[in-house]
């Protein structure tokens, strides 16, 4: 039997990766390396709940899990990568830019659903 799911998710909106949870960490007034650590710590959190919650209620196989481990993987080398980067900008910088990406992600919002 399989089961077709059919829902608009809400987790791009209001999720750890949502635009909301990023003004929320940007108001803090966090120095950018900690912004960064607050929204990984968050991400991660939702990510073993929900991988949690669908093996036992969806049933995911052992395949989507290594999947998972693999992105997992390049997740943290992108993000080391991305320290990097971070370690070197200026603060102010990093808000605008932070800003700009939620403005670019909310037009795509809007535009694709």
């Amino acid at each position: 039997m399989v089961v077709n799911f059919q829902f608009k998710s809400t987790s791009g909106l209001i999720g750890s990766a949502g635009p909301i949870g990023a003004a929320l960490f940007l108001s803090l007034n966090l120095q950018p390396i900690s912004y960064i650590a607050s929204e990984a710590v968050t991400a991660i959190t939702m990510h073993i709940t929900k991988t949690i919650i669908y093996q036992k209620y969806l049933g995911i196989g052992l395949n989507a899990i290594l999947i998972g481990l693999f992105m997992g993987f390049a997740m943290i080398i992108g993000t080391w990568v991305g320290k990097k980067i971070i370690d070197r900008m200026p603060k102010e910088k990093f808000v605008k830019f932070v800003g700009i990406l939620m403005a670019i992600i909310g037009l795509q919002m809007l535009i694709f659903g």
